[in-house]
């Protein structure tokens, strides 16, 4: 996608959206889900947990590090 800059929203025009049945609507909406995924990756909520077990906690911090080394591309 590429950058366009702007020196005020007067130059923007109608260049800054796309109609709803363009083809490139679905892949520019992609780009912004995937650029906001990065950004603010899947985190545990807060608060206290309960487990049935140490193994049931292990495999659910396992499951929480592989989920954010997935969402930072390491």
């Amino acid at each position: 996608m590429p950058v366009r800059k702007f020196r005020s929203i007067d130059e923007m025009g109608d260049n800054a959206w796309l109609d709803a049945h363009d083809p490139r609507l679905a892949t520019v909406i992609r780009a912004v889900w995937e650029r906001s995924r990065r950004f603010n990756p899947p985190r545990p909520r807060p608060g206290v947990r309960k487990y049935r077990s140490i193994d049931a906690m292990n495999a659910a911090d396992q499951w929480w590090e592989a989920q954010r080394e997935h969402s930072s591309g390491e």
